[in-house]
Formats: C-alpha cells, structure tokens, sequence
C-alpha cells in the first residue's frame, strides 16, 4: 500500500493552501479516501490524481463545478475537456457580442437624442464595460431579472434606513443594526441564489471597482463599508455563540481524570509565572496526571514532565515578559478554545459521554496541523512521532 499523506504534508507539496484542500473536501471536489479514527483526513494516490487533474482544468479556466461534473463523469476525457474549453470561449464571445450590441444602441441614442446628456450615456456605458468584465451574460440577466421595480424600490428604503443608522453613529452591535446586517446578507444570499461563484463575481465588482461605480450610484461607499462591518459582526457573533457552546459542551463533560489535568495545567501556568492556560498548560497538566493512558503513551516516546517543563520556560525566557498580576481563574487562550471545539465534535461524532485525556492530546495533535501552539514546539523538539501517537490513542 502506497504512503498516506496528511493534509499538511499534500498543502507543502502541492503549494495549495490547507484551506483550499478543506473547502475542496466541504464540495466535494477532493474528498480524502482515507481518514483516521481521529478523523484526520490522509490523502492517497488515487486522490493525488484527482487533484492533478483539478489542478489542470483550472488552468484551463474551469470553474469548480465545471471541474466536479467533469471528474464524476464516468466517460470524462481530453476532446470533453476541449469542447468545454471551446463552450467557455463560445460564452466568452456571447458576451462580447452583447456588449457591442448594448454599445451601439447607446451611440444611435447619442447620435439622435439631444435630451441625454453626454455624460450620462458615456457612465452607462463605462458602467456595461465593466459590469460585463466580471458577470458572465448568464449572470448579469438574472441581476437584471431579480432587480425588479419593487426591489428597487425596497433596496432605496433600506439603504435610507441604513444611512440614518449610519448618521445616528449608531454601534454596530445595536440589534437593530444586527437585524439590518442579517436582512442585507439574507437579500444578497437570495439575488445570487445560493450560487458561490455569482457571489465571488458580485465581491470582485465591488472590490476593484467601488460601490458607486459597480452599484450604478445606488450605494455610496461609506454606506457599504457601514453594512460590511454590520455584517462582519454578525457573522463573528454568531461564531461566538457555536463556539461558546462547543466549549461549554466540552467543559460539561470532562471525566475526572481530564479535570484533574485542567487543574495540573493551571498549577503549572502559575509556577511558570503566566496568567493564561495556553497548549503548553494543556500539555503540562496530561504529563502531571501520569495514570492516563495519554501521559503513558507520552512517556514512551521520551517526554515526561520535567523535560517539558523545561522546554517551556526555555522557550518562555525568550519570547514573553511575566505579567504583573496572575488572576484566580486564569483564561483559556483561544487555541486552547480551539482544541476543546475540535474535542467537543470528535466526542459528539463519537457518541462518547466523557472527554477524556486522550481525547484532549488527540485535539492538540490535531490542532497541530495547522500551526500549532507551544505545545507542537515541545512534542517536535523531542522528536515524538505524532502519526503513531495519534495511532496509539485511536486504537
């Protein structure tokens, strides 16, 4: 059987970013064959393959759809991939013609219409050029087609509504202005019609051309940036609020054992003179409570306590100046909340009714791949196996 590679390892290989391989798997377009106990996605030849072939019709200038329902068809081959590039240049030319259709109708008003300024006919224009440079054909009719009369209408109430809040200097978490930032994303989900990349489309018109510009001077740039910034912040409560109760689902049911090793970590963090429980406390309190399996299996591969105590407050004379004051309860950084949501779901997937220990080196090692905190820096520098620890604790 060919080597398995970990998402860290296939993003370092292949240049893509540990991001894009997640989003691929979200779609469907790369799903990994295999995943291990700790559902940590491993990648084989045959996936390999698959993103060779991903990676080369998006060069071609295929969309991620266009790519999937290539892939899954079963008589997939090169001349397909050719009559599709042709259809994609066909589309291209489609929108050529419109737009040069559009431009002289425009230069015969010009030509015989002495009541519309000048000026006016060239924005329009200049307005078509651009739009068209970001919409496909297909695109700008349904834009055109779902902003009816009434919607314009209703569009110009809300922004009237949107600049009185912004005059008012309203803050941005003021519920109504929440529910304002809710409306404007439901309405923009709505236009799109669910469709990611008419929306990536609409972001890049908008991004590199300016409200006014791309919205034909229906919404002025601060207006925008007031929205965006509403809506950025519904968005991050709302993944306080899942994050909150992941944690708080996390904490509700810690075995004793895993409690005891919160407690050890953050004896730990108080002798190293810290006023946060980061990785590093979470890694401190496993190897303290040494009857777990996890502290056992950290054990055989050279790291107990004093080694990674030491590690740390090497590490820690370098990098941090001890705070002034250390509170009773000290706070969890957020890659610890990080690791007690990657806990929480594997605990739900697995239907478990304890987090265990293990379950809490298990979400550092998987944390880990993506950077990982002072924890990593300590499980690398002694050179431990992550892949057959993670083995050890799935078994």
């Amino acid at each position: 059987m060919s080597r398995l590679l970990k998402i860290g390892d296939l993003a370092k290989q292949t240049g893509l970013s540990i991001r894009t391989l997640h989003y691929y798997d979200e779609i469907g377009l790369l799903v990994p064959s295999h995943r291990t106990e700790a559902d940590h996605r491993l990648y084989g030849d045959e996936d390999i393959i698959r993103l060779q072939q991903i990676l080369s019709l998006r060069q071609l200038g295929f969309a991620l759809k266009e790519i999937r329902a290539c892939l899954e068809n079963p008589e997939f081959s090169l001349p397909q991939v050719i009559d599709l590039h042709r259809a994609r240049l066909q589309e291209q030319m489609a929108v050529s013609r419109s737009l040069f259709t559009q431009l002289s109708k425009l230069a015969q008003q010009l030509q015989s219409t002495q009541s519309i300024a000048v000026a006016d006919l060239i924005t329009t224009m200049e307005t078509i050029t651009m739009t068209q440079q970001y919409l496909t054909q297909e695109q700008h009719d349904l834009l055109e087609g779902r902003l009816n009369q009434d919607q314009q209408a209703e569009l110009q109430q809300f922004l009237t509504q949107v600049r009185s809040y912004r005059a008012e200097g309203r803050d941005l978490n003021d519920p109504e202005v929440q529910q304002m930032a809710g409306q404007w994303r439901d309405g923009l989900l709505s236009l799109v019609g669910g469709d990611l990349q008419f929306y990536e489309a609409l972001m890049r018109l908008y991004q590199q051309e300016g409200a006014e510009a791309a919205s034909r001077g229906t919404l002025d740039g601060p207006t925008m940036e007031y929205i965006l910034k509403a809506v950025a912040m519904l968005s991050m409560r709302e993944e306080l609020s899942v994050r909150e109760e992941l944690v708080g689902f996390a904490l509700g049911r810690l075995a004793p054992e895993t409690y005891a090793v919160l407690t050890q970590g953050q004896a730990a963090m108080r002798e190293l003179q810290l006023n946060f429980l980061g990785t590093e406390g979470l890694l401190l309190g496993l190897l303290a409570v040494e009857t777990s399996v996890a502290a056992q299996a950290l054990g055989e591969q050279g790291v107990d306590f004093a080694t990674a105590a030491t590690l740390i407050r090497d590490w820690l004379a370098n990098h941090t100046v001890p705070p002034a004051d250390i509170p009773t309860e000290i706070p969890f950084t957020p890659r610890t909340v990080r690791i007690l949501e990657l806990v929480a779901k594997q605990v739900q997937r697995q239907g478990a009714d304890q987090i265990t220990p293990e379950h809490l080196l298990l979400g550092i090692l998987q944390e880990g791949e993506t950077g990982g905190g002072l924890a990593m820096h300590v499980l690398q520098t002694c050179d431990v196996d992550c892949d057959h620890l993670q083995q050890q604790l799935t078994l």
